[in-house]
């Protein structure tokens, strides 16, 4: 059996919650996130990730980032994708540092084709939309930390001084940007994936190493509270490693956002 057949197979959806009080009164909003899809394929034409996203009734699917793979200079599989899924609910898309490489590098014209594919792609740009009587804005970001400033900072400084009343949405593929870049800036979710869950899940300890981090990465699963923001960190869909992935299903994440009143 191969190793797509083996994913296939261990296909997970993970569920959780957070609470704004910029959400209407009575109101949940349901955010879909898929991340680092590395082109690998859950049934034929991901068929089974398509079922499950139209099972789960979102409100906003966001795909965080290296659907693709650079080293294969292929785009039909993310493109496909993001025209089912876009059927589903809106889709919005990140880019994620195999996106760097298959567009700026090897000249492919991915972001066009997914546009033509129905998708939102969010290259240092944001929308502005209503979702069940609460205005969202959805931004996202294309730098990591090395040329965060070069190409991002502003981008984020501008985002983050628009409408105070919005529910911020900023997607930024990388995790270890809020180590350092986006530790005071103030949004309501960030969503990142990148560090597929570090790998290997140790009981107790967590993911175990990223090629960027090292070992024990910082924020590498899950939903982490920050000062200024609540991060969602995909273990993503794919490998693009030697290091297999152990105890760490591939994941579709699932953010249900609550209202909630101010208190004293």
């Amino acid at each position: 059996m191969g190793i797509k057949q083996l994913l296939s197979q261990q296909l997970e959806t993970t569920f959780y919650h957070m609470y704004s009080p910029k959400i209407a009164g009575g109101t949940t909003i349901r955010i879909l996130v898929l991340s680092d899809l590395h082109n690998y394929e859950f049934g034929s034409h991901n068929q089974e990730l398509v079922e499950q996203a139209e099972k789960l009734k979102p409100d906003i699917i966001v795909m965080a980032g290296d659907m693709v793979n650079k080293e294969e200079d292929r785009t039909d599989v993310a493109v496909n994708l993001g025209y089912h899924l876009s059927q589903i609910a809106p889709v919005y898309y990140g880019l994620g540092n195999h996106e760097g490489t298959i567009i700026y590098v090897n000249g492919i014209a991915l972001e066009q084709e997914l546009e033509n594919a129905g998708v939102e792609v969010l290259v240092n740009r944001w929308i502005e939309k209503e979702i069940r009587g609460t205005p969202i804005m959805i931004g996202g970001i294309s730098g990591d930390v090395e040329n965060y400033e070069l190409y991002s900072k502003e981008f984020v400084n501008e985002f983050e001084a628009q409408n105070e009343d919005a529910f911020k949405i900023l997607i930024t593929h990388f995790p270890d940007l809020y180590y350092e870049k986006l530790k005071d800036v103030k949004m309501d979710l960030g969503i990142c994936g990148h560090f597929h869950g570090g790998q290997i899940q140790l009981p107790g300890a967590g993911g175990l190493y990223s090629v960027d981090y090292g070992l024990f990465p910082k924020y590498c699963n899950g939903m982490f509270q920050l000062e200024n923001c609540t991060i969602a960190v995909s273990r993503g869909l794919g490998n693009s490693h030697s290091i297999p992935r152990i105890n760490n299903r591939p994941e579709l994440m699932v953010i249900d956002v609550n209202a909630r009143m101010m208190t004293e």
